[in-house]
């Protein structure tokens, strides 16, 4: 029986939803699949073992038009291998030629240590921070999330290569850009902070993925090390946490995907100034 392993980082499900998705396509297909949170692996210190699997795929989500640091982390403690077949998969709030080089930086890494990437999409159900869509709008989107996931398995079993190209000037653009984000996206970690509202659970310490979170005389601090994950926002149970300057950042009545997803469909008429401009071309277009 072949396998795959399938290591993913999820802020708030987005991620974690279409890693279980391609888990269940890998599956119908017969593969033994592993599927590991990369925070689990850093936090406990998890052997990365690859060896023993046929394919690998990587999975998180686009922040800042690139790459969460604690990928870039998790990628940096990876064995070196000598042609190990690799697929990456990502989730956006928009599929867009902006967000098609954002997997560049860690796929040159990637090939430096021996990993052969040979296929990357991106995937998009929804968008966790500024302007949610509408919970129509992100039911058609997992519907044709689902669909092209199933396509996806089918390619990467059968080698297909595929990935995302733009023209070199959106190219320059993006990689400065992401050069820029990469470094900003910790800083505003520091912009977070807990209201009078927090009754001091511990959640959001315990949960933060990159350990960002910490209480120090009756107060929950934020340090340098924040991924923008907006797990913390969204999870308090006391909807306690947000920034102090960039409040457009968090959805104001919360986010949650699984909630979202679970609900029965309102087939209601969509609102034409509430549609991202790719939702169309995206459920209609299985090679998007």
């Amino acid at each position: 029986m072949k396998s795959v392993i399938i290591y993913y980082f999820s802020g708030t499900g987005n991620t974690e939803l279409v890693a279980n998705m391609v888990k269940e396509g890998f599956t119908n297909y017969k593969y033994r699949v592993s599927v590991v949170k990369i925070e689990d692996v850093l936090k406990k210190n998890l052997e990365i073992d690859v060896e023993k699997y046929d394919l690998v795929g990587i999975g998180c989500q686009v922040i800042g038009f690139g790459i969460p640091n604690i990928v870039y982390k998790f990628i940096n403690s990876m064995p070196k291998v000598l042609h190990k077949k690799m697929f990456i998969f990502r989730t956006a709030g928009g599929v867009a030629p902006i967000n098609y080089n954002s997997s560049r930086p860690i796929i040159r890494k990637l090939s430096k240590k021996g990993y052969e990437v040979f296929y990357e999409r991106i995937f998009s159900i929804s968008s966790n921070w500024i302007d949610k869509f509408d919970d129509i709008i992100i039911k058609k989107l997992y519907e044709a999330t689902t669909k092209k996931i199933a396509i996806m398995c089918k390619e990467v079993i059968n080698g297909e290569s595929r990935i995302l190209k733009t023209g070199i000037g959106i190219k320059v653009l993006m990689t400065g850009v992401v050069s820029i984000t990469r470094w900003i996206f910790p800083l505003l970690g520091k912009d977070l902070s807990a209201n009078e509202l927090c009754n001091h659970c511990g959640l959001c310490i315990r949960n933060c993925p990159t350990r960002n979170i910490y209480e120090s005389n009756g107060k929950i601090k934020f340090n340098f090390s924040c991924c923008s994950c907006m797990r913390c926002v969204y999870s308090c149970p006391k909807t306690a946490i947000n920034y102090r300057l960039f409040t457009f950042f968090r959805i104001s009545d919360g986010y949650n995907i699984k909630k979202i997803i679970g609900q029965p469909l309102n087939e209601r008429k969509i609102n034409s100034k509430k549609v991202p401009k790719f939702y169309y071309n995206y459920i209609s277009n299985d090679t998007m």
